[in-house]
C-alpha cells in the first residue's frame, strides 16, 4: 500500500514537472511565467508600452518602463476602449435574422468573436505569444504577428488565440511562434482634426502596432522566435493596417538597422486613398465625438482636445457609443471616420500614391478577398430602396465626389439583381430591391479595388492573390461574407481551415505558400496571367483575376470617391 502511494506521488510530481509553467527571461534576467496549454506554451498580457493614460491619451505610445520580473502572463489583457462590438452584430441581426441564415456550426463562433470583448481599459497595450511547448530560446522559429480587424473602431487580440496556428505548424513540421498585438482604435487610436494633427499625434493606433513590432524585434528571440523572419498579417482593418505598415515612413520598415518584418498577408483589406488627418471627414468625426463627450465644439480645437483629455474613460466610451442604430446614415461616420490617414509623418503621402511611386517595404506578400465582402455592410443602407435613395446615400458617403462620379458608379453597378452580391445567385438573396447593388458597390470600393491597386503597383516583389468562395449558396443574403474565414482560422477546423492555416504557415516559413502543404499548387500572381487561387470548401482551383474590371477600375482611379 505504501509503495503504491509512493508511486502515485511520484507520478503526480512528474506530471507537475512536465506541465510546469514555461519561464522565459526578458531584459536579461527578468523572468516571466506562462501557461502550458496542451502542445502550446502561451504567454498572455505582456505589456509592450507604458499605459496611454491621462496626458498620454490620444498620444503615440511610449516605451515600456516597468519591470517584467515575476509577471504571470496567464490571461489576456483588457481590450482597448472601443465601440461595443455587439452593435454591428445587432444591426446585422435585425436586418437579416442571423439565426435563420447562418449555419448553426458557424453561428456560435461568430457570435463569440463579435461579442467576445467584455473587459475594456485604456491601459491596453499588451501582446500575447504562443509557441510550441518547450521551445528553446535558440530555436529561431519564424514569427507570425497578427493584427486584428474591426473597422478601426473595435477589436481585441483576445478574440484570436494562436493555438490553432501553432498546433498546425507542429503537424506540418514547420513550427512557428504566433504573436498578437493590441492597439487603440476609434478616437483613442485614430483621432483626426486640426488639434491632434498640430500636436503630431495622429495615427496613434499605427504607432501602437509599430511599437509592438519593435518589442518583437527586441524580445522574441527569448521565446525561440527569429526576429529576422517576421511575417505580419491581419484581416479587414488588420489587413489595412498591414498595408499601411508597408508604406509607413515611405517604406522604411527598419528598426535599429534591421527590418521589423519580412513578409505580409492581407486578408480582406488594403490601402485606402483617404484624405489627410485634418480634412473634412476626420474633422466631422472629431467634432461629433467631442459633442457627445460634452465638450464645447465652438471653443478652440486645442481647448476641445484638452477637454477630451480631462474626461473619464467611461464618458468617452459612452460618447463613442452614442450613435443611434436606427440612424443608419448616422452610423456610417463611425466606420469611415476613424482609421489611418496621411499625416506627413508615419504616412507621408496618400496611400495609393505611396504604392504607385514605389515607396513601400519590398517584402513578398499574399492578398485576398472573400467573394461577398459587402453583404455584411449593406444593411447600413437598408432604407435605400430605390435608385434615387441609393444616389442620396452615395452622395452622403462620397461627400467629395462630383455628381458625374456618383452617376458613373450607379451606371457601373446597376439595380439588376443577377449582377449584385451575393454574386452568382441570380435574382435570389435580394433583401431589398437595392441590397445586392449596395453590397456589390461596398465590396469593390472597400476591398477589391485596394487589392488590385497593390497588385498592379508592386511588380518588383513576389505576390500571390486569392478569392474565397467557400460559402457560396450556403448562407442566404450574406454569401461568402466578410470575416467568415476567421471562424476557420481560429475556431472551427473544418472545410477551408487547412487552406488558410497551411498556406499561411508555409508562407511564414519559406516566403512561398506551397511548401509541404499537400494542397493545390498556388501560382504567383503576374501582370500577364493574373493568377488567382479560388478557395472552396474542400478542393481549390486556380482562376484568373478578371471579374468586374470596369467597376473596380473606376474606384482605382477616382479617389474622390473616398473621404
Amino acid at each position: 500500500m505504501v509503495s503504491k502511494s509512493l508511486f502515485l506521488a511520484a507520478a503526480v510530481n512528474l506530471a507537475g514537472v512536465l506541465a510546469q509553467a514555461p519561464r522565459p527571461s526578458l531584459n536579461g534576467n527578468e523572468v516571466i511565467s506562462g501557461v502550458l496549454e496542451g502542445k502550446v506554451d502561451t504567454f498572455k498580457g505582456i505589456p509592450f508600452a507604458d499605459p496611454p493614460l491621462n496626458d498620454l491619451r490620444f498620444k503615440h505610445p511610449q516605451p515600456f518602463t516597468g519591470s517584467y520580473q515575476g509577471l504571470k502572463a496567464n490571461d489576456f489583457s483588457p481590450a482597448c476602449m472601443q465601440l461595443d462590438p455587439g452593435n454591428s452584430l445587432t444591426l446585422l441581426d435585425k436586418a437579416l435574422g442571423l439565426a435563420k441564415v447562418i449555419p448553426e456550426e458557424f453561428r456560435g463562433p461568430l457570435y463569440d468573436m463579435a461579442k467576445g470583448t467584455v473587459s475594456m481599459n485604456e491601459d491596453c497595450l499588451y501582446l500575447n505569444v504562443f509557441r510550441p511547448a518547450g521551445t528553446k530560446p535558440d530555436a529561431k522559429l519564424p514569427v507570425m504577428v497578427w493584427i486584428y480587424g474591426g473597422a478601426f473602431v473595435y477589436g481585441s487580440s483576445a478574440a484570436y488565440p494562436g493555438n490553432s496556428y501553432v498546433k498546425e505548424s507542429i503537424n506540418m513540421g514547420q513550427p512557428v511562434v504566433f504573436v498578437s498585438i493590441n492597439y487603440r482604435t476609434g478616437p483613442f487610436g485614430f483621432l483626426g482634426g486640426d488639434a491632434i494633427t498640430a500636436e503630431g499625434n495622429t495615427n496613434a493606433g499605427l504607432h501602437d502596432q509599430r511599437k509592438g513590432l519593435e518589442w518583437v524585434s527586441d524580445n522574441i528571440a527569448n521565446f525561440g522566435g527569429d526576429p529576422d523572419k517576421v511575417m505580419i498579417f491581419g484581416e479587414s482593418a488588420g489587413a489595412m493596417s498591414v498595408a499601411h505598415q508597408l508604406i509607413a515612413y515611405g517604406g522604411d520598415n527598419t528598426y535599429n538597422g534591421k527590418k521589423l518584418f519580412h513578409s505580409a498577408i492581407l486578408q480582406s483589406g488594403g490601402p485606402l486613398p483617404y484624405h489627410d488627418s485634418s480634412s473634412v471627414g476626420p474633422d466631422i468625426s472629431y467634432n461629433r465625438f467631442a459633442q457627445y463627450a460634452g465638450c464645447d465644439t465652438s471653443a478652440s480645437a486645442n481647448d476641445t482636445l484638452e477637454c477630451l483629455r480631462s474626461k473619464s474613460s467611461s464618458v468617452l466610451h459612452d460618447a463613442q457609443n452614442s450613435y443611434d442604430l436606427k440612424d443608419l446614415f448616422g452610423l456610417l461616420p463611425q466606420f469611415l471616420g476613424f482609421g489611418p490617414r496621411p499625416d506627413g509623418n508615419i504616412i507621408p503621402d496618400a496611400a495609393y500614391e505611396l504604392f504607385r511611386s514605389g515607396r513601400y517595404a519590398k517584402v513578398p506578400y499574399i492578398s485576398g478577398n472573400q467573394e461577398d465582402e459587402g453583404t455584411a455592410f449593406a444593411p447600413v443602407a437598408l432604407n435605400a430602396t430605390t435608385t434615387p435613395h441609393v444616389k442620396k446615400w452615395l452622395q452622403y458617403i462620397f461627400y467629395d465626389a462630383s455628381e458625374a462620379s456618383i452617376d458613373r458608379v450607379l451606371s457601373l453597378y446597376p439595380q439588376t439583381l443577377s449582377v449584385g452580391s451575393p454574386f452568382r445567385t441570380g435574382i435570389l438573396n435580394a433583401l431589398t430591391p437595392q441590397f445586392k447593388r449596395v453590397a456589390a458597390i461596398l465590396s469593390d470600393m472597400l476591398f477589391q479595388s485596394p487589392r488590385r491597386v497593390m497588385l498592379s503597383a508592386t511588380k518588383d516583389v513576389n505576390r500571390w492573390t486569392y478569392l474565397s468562395t467557400h460559402l457560396h449558396n450556403l448562407v442566404p443574403f450574406l454569401g461568402t461574407f466578410h470575416g467568415n474565414e476567421l471562424i476557420f482560422q481560429f475556431n472551427v477546423n473544418i472545410g477551408p481551415a487547412n487552406s488558410y492555416l497551411r498556406y499561411f504557415i508555409s508562407f511564414a516559413n519559406h516566403h512561398d505558400p506551397n511548401v509541404g502543404t499537400n494542397l493545390l499548387q498556388w501560382d504567383q500572381y503576374t501582370d500577364e496571367g493574373k493568377e488567382m487561387l479560388e478557395i472552396h470548401m474542400t478542393d481549390n482551383v486556380m482562376r484568373t483575376d478578371d471579374y468586374r474590371i470596369e467597376g473596380i477600375s473606376n474606384f482605382e482611379t477616382d479617389v474622390n470617391l473616398y473621404g
